[in-house]
């Protein structure tokens, strides 16, 4: 999946990750289970990424300090004639989130810090006044150590989250094998339908459907 979603970055861009690359799989995915469009040069998904805040301070946070240090960045995808490929996902996703550097945070900090925290609320009203778009949400759990947890019992053989009763919610977490990611995608039932018989979402994955 890494290596398609290479295909078309310069040479000067690194290989996608890959929560870049899972992430690119299921814009597009869910984007052809949609068969409206909102327009030609109009924006027709905005994804939302969680991005943690720690290592992007200066000095740095540790890496286990306690609380919700985090914002979200988002991306507009355009919808138009063409086919749009993993990698464009790929650059528009890092676009946004390189933005969420020291000198971000610094602003964050400062006497306006309010203002710039509501920024992506604002730029995200702004693109559904736009016309007809998709908002979707990621959040990147598959660094958190939930299989090395121990309460006495044992390290888990699985873990999970909770049901996300929110359309267009996704989470991303290691596999029990540590060497996949596991999706927990949430979407409205019709449009799940569709996204589960995607061909290209197939050629990668594993569907587990939930309840």
């Amino acid at each position: 999946m890494k290596v398609k979603a290479s295909k078309g970055l310069g040479m000067d861009d690194c290989a996608p990750t890959r929560v870049e690359a899972v992430t690119a799989l299921i814009c597009k995915s869910s984007m052809n289970t949609k068969n409206g469009t909102s327009g030609k040069g109009r924006p027709s998904m905005a994804i939302s990424h969680v991005v943690n805040l720690r290592e992007r301070m200066v000095p740095p946070l540790p890496e286990h300090s306690f609380g919700n240090i985090w914002r979200f960045a988002v991306a507009s995808i355009m919808k138009d004639e063409r086919n749009i490929e993993l990698h464009e996902f790929v650059v528009q996703l890092r676009k946004v989130i390189r933005k969420i550097n020291d000198d971000y945070v610094r602003k964050l900090q400062g006497e306006d810090g309010f203002s710039h925290a509501c920024k992506p609320l604002k730029e995200t009203s702004e693109l559904f006044s736009q016309g007809e778009v998709e908002f979707y949400r990621f959040s990147g759990w598959d660094r958190f150590p939930f299989y090395n947890t121990d309460f006495g019992w044992g390290k888990p053989s699985w873990a999970c989250i909770s049901n996300v009763p929110i359309k267009n919610v996704v989470t991303l977490m290691c596999s029990s094998s540590s060497d996949g990611i596991e999706a927990w995608v949430t979407l409205e039932e019709e449009d799940m339908a569709k996204f589960e018989c995607d061909h290209e979402l197939l050629e990668f994955c594993l569907l587990a459907k939930g309840s």
